[in-house]
């Protein structure tokens, strides 16, 4: 094995939005053996980094569930990228749709949100560990490119605004991440391909890479690495659809993997 990816929310970190000591531990003796650590995420990079500094290991990171690859040393490997036409039309639209939803808008290091719903923001400020800067479209429009826009919505509406965007947006990919949260990139993106990518890029064969997620948006990667490995608190029918299941994410499903298979 040469490459562990590992989703981060409900598999690297516990209930409490921490790596447990006993997880950090083997992840760090894996990296010393010569093994890459990579977490892979919704989250941006700037929300990203902290929990790898935190473990005190170099790695390569996989942002925004695919659409932003960075190598070990910070080179882009990858970046697949919305044009601000679309970005802008999208949130227009949401703004349209009422004073309850809240847009944010990623791109590379930056996270910009909406003057609306501000509890909404505050959650997700408080859970990534980072303030976002806000701001207005008419500010926004002279940025070059984003990531992704990630709609925030009171979960009984989060249906509803599903469907609109998707049938006024048909070429990007929309998706519910969340019972309240909605995001959209550009079309094509998910973490299967991401892995390869980044497998590809250090030349490691895919049969050599490992692989930890939760939930169905890790579905393509845990299939596409050499060994897919699913949480205890994944979803049953995702249980039974991958085989391979280590304990939850607050009793060191990760540590017992690396511990057994590769630190043996």
């Amino acid at each position: 094995m040469q490459i562990i990816f590992s989703d981060i929310d409900g598999t690297l970190l516990n209930q409490e939005h921490q790596v447990t000591p006993a997880t950090a531990r083997a992840i760090k003796a894996c990296v010393n053996k010569g093994l890459y650590f990579v977490p892979i995420s919704a989250r941006m990079p700037e929300a990203i980094r902290p929990i790898i500094d935190e473990i005190g290991i170099p790695s390569p990171i996989i942002a925004y569930n695919g659409a932003l690859i960075q190598a070990q040393d910070g080179t882009v490997v990858d970046s697949k990228i919305m044009a601000m036409t679309e970005v802008l039309s999208v949130c227009h639209t949401i703004e349209k749709l009422g004073q309850d939803l809240a847009w944010n808008i990623y791109s590379y290091k930056a996270w910009y949100s909406s003057q609306q719903a501000h509890n909404l923001v505050h959650n997700e400020e408080v859970v990534v560990g980072l303030k976002s800067q806000i701001a207005d479209l008419d500010q926004l429009a002279s940025l070059k490119e984003a990531h992704k826009v990630l709609v925030m919505c009171p979960p009984e509406r989060t249906e509803q605004v599903l469907q609109a965007l998707k049938e006024d947006y048909p070429d990007l990919s929309i998706a519910k991440s969340l019972p309240h949260l909605i995001e959209v990139m550009a079309t094509g993106i998910d973490k299967g391909q991401a892995v390869k990518a980044l497998a590809d890029y250090y030349y490691v064969p895919i049969s050599e890479t490992m692989a930890f997620g939760d939930n169905y948006n890790d579905l393509e990667m845990l299939e596409t690495v050499g060994q897919g490995i699913l949480m205890g608190n994944a979803p049953q029918a995702l249980q039974e659809r991958i085989g391979k299941v280590t304990l939850d994410h607050n009793h060191d499903g990760i540590a017992q993997v690396l511990e057994k298979e590769i630190l043996k």
